[in-house]
């Protein structure tokens, strides 16, 4: 097809071609009036194999006026002419990371990163919409490096907008290598951007089209395909974006880059490790917890009974004092005493019949789960007793502040002189 002079009644003059896809070809033009450069994709409708790729052109139309993000081409119009549709958007100065890749080869983890995070960025804004927007075709082809070293997502051709349909599924689009599972079942989520995003810093790490690399059943072996070429942090994160199982995926790029501070508590339950675990402490330790956990379950047992006994109360007290001493009017208030009495018995986790079970048997320990403050005493004075005698040593304290300073100490057997290490907690 011959190139037009120009198009939108004189408008817009063309100076050629940028590129041509499935969905139609994009032209390098010029708007007549204040000289900007733009990109003009055309849409044959008249010559359309199907109402879908018609469809798909006007989604893209609609859905590119909407948006207003920097990393995303700004939309100018669209118009019909001569049985087909024309799409002005801005045209994003640079070059596309396929071509970069293609003249480079692989790109380091530095320039990766930074499309990562611009992807970020990005895919932040699309999904964060009302109806979050799923571009559906990240890939090396349509990112595009600026001279200030930003990157742009284009090519809205395969978008979809996440609302409910009735009846009827959604196209199958996509390339090969970049298409999550779940798009070759109709089905697009936000995921399956943080997929394709994935497989396409795959690419350029590599230099390859990702299906031809490693594969441990439908997974892309990650790394085995990149070996030494990224850090073990980036790595474990592209695991993560090319998980074939859209449920145990990353849901977005910030999680699967940065997980490990999403999921840190806030405040821990139990204290740092202050030195290394003894041998023969440990079984200490466990037989502890198992005697812990036999109490808790007696305790419980004697709570459930002593109010099932209130319980039946209601029927025992009215026939025992009302028929055989005729005390009717005293039976609210000796249910009333008998509730008190089992309140009592019963606070604080069971604390009296803890008590009366401990002295039953013969032990005066206090509980360190619900004395805390006694607890961290006693066990520090205890780790200190035993540093001098054992060479490892671990000391929990429950609801300890995480902003402490811990500290290990190793013991070198032969010199027999302690070598003590400390590091302070991160704030």
């Amino acid at each position: 097809m011959s190139l037009p002079p120009s198009l939108g009644n004189g408008r817009y003059v063309l100076h050629g071609v940028l590129g041509e896809g499935a969905q139609g070809t994009t032209y390098d033009a010029t708007h007549t009036t204040d000289e900007r450069a733009v990109a003009i994709k055309r849409f044959a409708v008249r010559d359309a194999k199907s109402w879908k790729d018609v469809e798909l052109a006007e989604r893209e139309a609609r859905v590119l006026s909407t948006l207003d993000h920097p990393l995303v081409p700004r939309y100018i119009e669209h118009f019909e002419e001569d049985g087909a549709l024309y799409l002005v958007m801005e045209k994003v100065q640079g070059e596309t990371l396929d071509a970069i890749r293609r003249r480079e080869g692989a790109l380091s983890e530095e320039e990766v990163r930074r499309f990562l995070a611009d992807a970020d960025r990005a895919l932040t804004y699309l999904h964060g919409r009302a109806a979050p927007i799923v571009h559906r075709d990240i890939k090396p082809r349509n990112v595009i490096r600026r001279p200030d070293g930003s990157y742009v997502l284009v090519d809205f051709g395969a978008v979809s907008e996440l609302v409910l349909r009735r009846g009827g599924g959604s196209t199958i689009v996509g390339t090969m290598g970049y298409m999550a599972p779940e798009q070759f079942q109709g089905r697009s989520l936000p995921q399956t951007d943080v997929y394709a995003v994935g497989a396409t810093a795959l690419a350029a790490l590599t230099g390859v089209e990702p299906e031809t690399l490693p594969h441990r059943g439908l997974r892309v072996d990650v790394e085995a395909s990149l070996g030494d070429r990224a850090s073990p942090a980036l790595v474990a994160s592209l695991v993560q974006m090319v998980e074939p199982d859209p449920d145990l995926r990353a849901r977005s790029l910030a999680a699967a880059l940065d997980p490990p501070r999403s999921k840190a508590p806030s405040r821990p339950s139990a204290s740092l490790v202050v030195v290394r675990t003894a041998e023969g402490s440990l079984d200490e330790r466990l037989d502890q917890k198992l005697a812990q956990k036999k109490e808790d379950a007696a305790v419980q047992s004697i709570r459930n009974l002593l109010w099932v006994l209130w319980g039946l109360g209601w029927v025992i007290v009215p026939v025992t004092f009302g028929a055989l001493f005729h005390m009717g009017r005293l039976i609210p208030a000796i249910m009333f005493i008998w509730l008190a009495a089992v309140f009592i018995v019963t606070w604080h986790k069971g604390a009296m019949i803890r008590a009366a079970l401990r002295k039953a048997q013969g032990r005066d320990a206090i509980d360190d789960a619900h004395h805390p403050a006694q607890a961290v005493k006693q066990r520090v004075g205890s780790a200190r007793d035993a540093a001098a005698s054992s060479p490892q040593v671990r000391v929990d304290a429950p609801e300890v502040d995480a902003r402490m300073v811990t500290a290990e100490t190793e013991v070198d057997t032969l010199s027999e002189e302690p070598a003590p290490r400390a590091r302070r907690a991160p704030r």
